[in-house]
């Protein structure tokens, strides 16, 4: 692939972002503000940024966090953006929703959440990924992108049913120099990232750290796509890929039925899981051909909060909740089960303190989607049902569409009618009922149509263009 044959340009880095020990971890109300202990692996920025050869262009800026609020989301693309010269709203920030990262990095996750946020924190954050974006300009070169779905149904599903709706497909945009070696890749996956328990105290990227390390190390050495011996992976001495994982539509995904422990082995293995789903279906696709543009589209969607039930009736409503998880726990039911009895009580709990402390009649979602070529994906600053996120991939009118959510903002979660009438906890804790859902969902289409309409127009001027 020759610089003229190349309608891409890439750049991407990865900085550490792991914050001293003594720091409170964030995710899980029942660690009560403990603090880290120290790290067992690197908390990570992955930053790539794809342009095109008419100035349309993407920055994905993946983080071990567990949200990322408004607030945080726009300081952090000002910084990057002026740092390497994107386009702010070409950034787009996003969290892997890893539940053993700091607290002190974000606003709080919930009504029972109280305000976390520690400024010196969420400086230190901005400073060292705005200087890892300063180095993305000298790194750009040509590349070709290569697009594939790998399936990993072992690795995560449904967490509060088995057998539930759950996407089990890996999505993986690789990108690919001119000696035919893998310079980045962006993956997503929906389930949380939530392998190690409450229990954990140490900083920890949780599966999708396991995940980017075993993909960059299995395509570190080869050259899978190399013009003249495609098919065949020959040895390289390159620098390591940067590997970057969004969260896919996880609102009820997780590893709750799948995990054999919540030990560090076991974060290794789900990693490995996703890792190789990747690696298999990166490793039969081939690099696109021809010209690929890259768009950006936004848009802000208003959305309906849900109707809150009268205060005595939503506290009546906890101790039945609390007193059918006690006996679960009494009984010695097993761990999946004993953890979904508790979460509908705590889920309660967070329904009760929104009745009390009220909410505002709407709020308003920033959302944002992103095409290369026929490829798209939909961000969603939103924790979305499986149910959802599936429907959107079915109606998309790109080709290959992925759903991610976690990006620019953080709302909660976005559970579905069946999660409404099962009283799950997700259901009780979201801020919308299911007709916000599909509000979103909706908003989520209508965005990708507009963003279809952009690319293909775009396409055709081209063609215009040649033929004249």
């Amino acid at each position: 692939m020759s610089e003229s044959e190349a309608s891409l340009q890439v750049a991407a880095a990865t900085v550490g972002l792991t914050p001293p020990a003594g720091k409170p971890l964030g995710g899980y109300l029942l660690r009560e503000g403990k603090t880290a202990t120290g790290a067992h692996d690197p908390l990570e920025g992955s930053l790539i940024w794809l342009r095109d050869m008419h100035g349309g262009e993407v920055l994905w800026l993946a983080m071990d966090v567990v949200c990322v609020d408004e607030e945080l989301a726009a300081r952090i693309a000002a910084a990057v953006g002026q740092a390497c010269g994107c386009a702010t709203d070409a950034v787009l920030v996003c969290a892997s929703h890893t539940h053993s990262s700091a607290s002190g990095w974000v606003r709080g996750l919930g009504p029972m959440s109280p305000e976390t946020a520690d400024g010196q924190l969420r400086e230190v954050l901005v400073d060292r990924l705005a200087a890892a974006a300063g180095t993305l300009p000298s790194r750009l070169a040509p590349c070709r992108a290569v697009f594939a779905e790998g399936h990993a149904p072992a690795a995560g599903g449904n967490r509060n049913d088995p057998t539930g709706p759950h996407d089990p497909s890996a999505g993986v945009l690789a990108l690919v120099d001119a000696a035919g070696a893998v310079v980045a890749a962006i993956v997503d996956y929906a389930s949380h990232a939530t392998v190690l328990g409450h229990e954990n105290l140490a900083w920890s990227a949780d599966w999708p750290g396991a995940m980017r390390r075993a993909l960059s190390g299995a395509l570190a050495p080869i050259t899978p796509f190399e013009p003249r011996t495609l098919g065949k992976a020959r040895a390289s001495t390159r620098t390591p890929p940067v590997i970057a994982f969004l969260q896919g539509a996880a609102g009820d995904a997780s590893p709750r039925f799948v995990r054999r422990s919540q030990t560090f082995p076991e974060v290794d293995r789900i990693g490995g899981l996703v890792a190789g789903a990747a690696l298999e279906a990166l490793l039969a696709a081939r690099p696109e051909t021809g010209e690929r543009r890259v768009a950006v589209r936004r848009a802000a969607v208003t959305v309906r909060t849900r109707d809150l039930p009268d205060l005595a009736e939503a506290r009546r409503r906890s101790g039945e909740l609390e007193a059918t998880w006690l006996a679960a726990r009494a009984a010695g039911v097993p761990a999946p089960e004993e953890r979904i009895a508790r979460t509908r009580y705590e889920g309660s709990l967070m329904l009760a303190a929104l009745a009390e402390a009220g909410m505002a009649a709407s709020v308003e979602l920033p959302i944002a989607a992103v095409a290369v070529g026929e490829a798209a994906w939909i961000h969603l600053p939103v924790e979305l049902f499986a149910s959802y996120g599936l429907a959107i991939r079915e109606r998309s009118p790109f080709g290959w569409t992925r759903v991610i959510g976690y990006t620019g903002g953080y709302f909660g979660y976005v559970a579905d009618e069946a999660a409404h009438r099962n009283g799950v906890y997700e259901a009780s804790a979201s801020r919308f009922d299911a007709r916000g859902g599909q509000t979103i969902a909706d908003a989520a289409l209508d965005l990708l149509r507009e963003l279809a309409t952009q690319v293909h127009g775009r396409a055709s001027e081209a063609l215009e263009g040649v033929t004249r």
